[in-house]
């Protein structure tokens, strides 16, 4: 058997979709397979009662204990707060709940002097070490720490009972990276015939930059993969030892909506694997009850990559260009969320950028079908979604929330990111989908290479502007990605210079950057300090929320902002 496992922390509001997309594609051919979310599993182990008590009993001097122990009470209750509609109707109850929440997190880190854990996050606070760093992961793989209990207590136990002969960890966020080596590690100890791989997104871009993964930490695993569709084929071969499964696997991939390669010996050319339906996590599988979201949240992606391609600031042309699913197969899967979740659920579309298309077509099949589905997702600010009937037949068809990559309110900035959008567009995106009864994520970029106080005005103008259409802000410096066009051709973006975020920080996928004598990002940063986060109306979308949830649970806030 071949055991996915999805490391911590991950936020726990819905699965991790990579993890669960791997076991779906090797069930489907024809594997025995499981996936085991150990990032939910390791929240509901330490949101334990017994857990806590048991922290409170060895740090009984700690300074601030009490209160934590409080937030751990509330955030392990039985419904969680987090899981209740009713926490969503109030911005404030909301972010009692995630402070909690976020409480109960910091108690579990306690015990191990240097590190930091929150919803979704993990941290090292000694200043020279970091996560970007094999040495660091290294030192972390081989150190008892927050994971430990769980993974020897539970997860272990339960490989060993399932006679595993193949355990493949899937990493998608850097702030997994220490999880998914110290389970490494625990397992050459524990169960050392058991075939170890890594892969995931992670390793995907780790790869596609060029970095090295054949030493430590990467050595404790037998295999590093990108996860292709031909890595989960060989997956299968090795795991199920059988000479016959290559044959097995070549002709289910048909049947699993995926072309296949022929299998070993067969004659003709080797054609990559491409998908051909949507990929999601094994709808039986996951502990749906568990998850702190109001409804059950799906995630899914319609393909992988980006089709606009052409944004200077992004990595994603070095990934396969998106080619998304069949709509037939996308049908049949909405077919089989709605009969899993006959009360209702939430898809979130994880992909790159949505093509408008198929979101027509999801929107058309929930309406004509009478699905109890929601969804949302990110999109590019397209034309067609400043066209009301579009955004009209979107919303009655389950669009709760669309993610907009508005970047800036600079027609230059807009132009030197490649983003194919004026500020006029999102404007009358922005208005289209307020007057539809769309909620919108709005993101943004600062610290861009030549960005003056002049265009980042023109963006808090925008906001000014239209800030009764806009639901929320997401507000992020310039983290310049290795290997995208501004990276790889820095000096026609004004770049001077390239720096590494930290000494040792081999395994960064970023770096930061100056032009001259400007430092883009720090200029950004104190702009947005002094003045963009101070604007009256940003602090009325923005309110008093705690939100580090960002996307998973602003499509179930209150709808409309919330004065600050």
């Amino acid at each position: 058997m071949i055991v996915v496992v999805t490391p911590p922390p991950l936020k726990p509001s819905e699965p991790g979709l990579s993890g669960g997309a791997a076991a779906s594609v090797l069930h489907s051919l024809g594997t025995d397979v499981r996936w085991v979310d150990a990032s939910l599993a390791w929240h509901r182990f330490v949101m334990d009662p017994g857990q806590s008590q048991a922290i409170l009993q060895r740090l009984k001097s700690a300074p601030g204990l009490s209160a934590l122990a409080r937030s751990a009470v509330r955030a392990g209750a039985r419904p969680a707060p987090l899981q209740r509609v009713e926490t969503y109707q109030d911005r404030s109850v909301y972010t009692s709940a995630v402070n909690d929440l976020e409480n109960a997190l910091r108690l579990a880190a306690l015990p191990f002097d240097g590190l930091r854990l929150g919803i979704g996050m993990f941290a090292v606070d000694t200043p020279h070490r970091r996560l970007e760093s094999s040495a660091t992961l290294a030192w972390l793989s081989s150190t008892r720490g927050p994971f430990d209990d769980y993974y020897i207590q539970e997860l272990i136990p339960s490989l060993e009972r399932e006679h595993a002969t193949a355990v493949a960890v899937s990493l998608t966020f850097q702030q997994q990276a220490p999880a998914a080596f110290r389970l490494a590690a625990l397992l050459q100890e524990r169960m050392p015939d058991a075939i170890r791989v890594l892969g995931g997104p992670l390793v995907a871009c780790w790869r596609a930059v060029g970095f090295p993964l054949d030493k430590e930490p990467f050595s404790l695993f037998h295999r590093v993969v990108t996860g292709t569709a031909q890595d989960l084929a060989e997956l299968a071969r090795v795991a199920d030892r059988d000479t016959t499964v290559g044959t097995r696997v070549a002709a289910r991939s048909l049947q699993a909506g995926l072309a296949a390669s022929p299998p070993e010996g067969a004659a003709g050319p080797v054609e990559p694997l491409v998908w051909e339906s949507p990929l999601s996590v094994p709808l039986d599988q996951a502990p749906w009850h568990d998850y702190l979201s109001p409804t059950p949240t799906v995630p899914v992606a319609l393909g992988r990559g980006c089709y606009w391609r052409r944004c200077t600031f992004c990595p994603d042309h070095l990934h396969d260009k998106h080619v998304p699913c069949h709509v037939d197969r996308l049908s049949d899967w909405l077919h089989q969320v709605a009969r899993r979740f006959p009360r209702g659920a939430m898809l979130h579309l994880t992909d790159s950028a949505l093509p408008v298309g198929h979101l027509r077509h999801i929107a058309s099949v929930i309406r004509r079908d009478g699905l109890a589905l929601a969804w949302h997702g990110f999109v590019r600010v397209e034309p067609e979604l400043a066209e009301g009937d579009v955004v009209r037949e979107l919303a009655a068809g389950g669009c709760a929330m669309l993610q907009l990559g508005v970047e800036s309110g600079s027609p230059g900035i807009l132009r030197k990111l490649g983003k194919g959008a004026s500020p006029e567009l999102a404007r009358r995106v922005l208005r289209t989908c307020a007057a539809a009864g769309v909620r919108t994520h709005v993101y943004l970029l600062f610290g861009v290479p030549g960005e003056t106080d002049g265009d980042r005005q023109q963006t808090l103008s925008l906001v000014r502007e239209e800030a009764g259409s806009i639901h929320a802000i997401n507000a992020a410096l310039l983290n310049l990605p290795k290997g995208s066009p501004m990276h790889a051709h820095a000096a026609r973006f004004g770049i001077t210079e390239l720096v590494p975020f930290g000494s040792d920080t081999d395994l960064s996928l970023y770096d930061d950057f100056r032009c001259g004598p400007s430092h883009p990002r720090r200029e950004a940063r104190r702009w947005l300090a002094h003045a963009f986060f101070k604007d009256a109306a940003v602090r009325s979308i923005q309110g008093r929320l705690r939100a580090p949830f960002k996307a998973n649970h602003l499509c179930f806030l209150d709808q409309g902002p919330t004065q600050g």
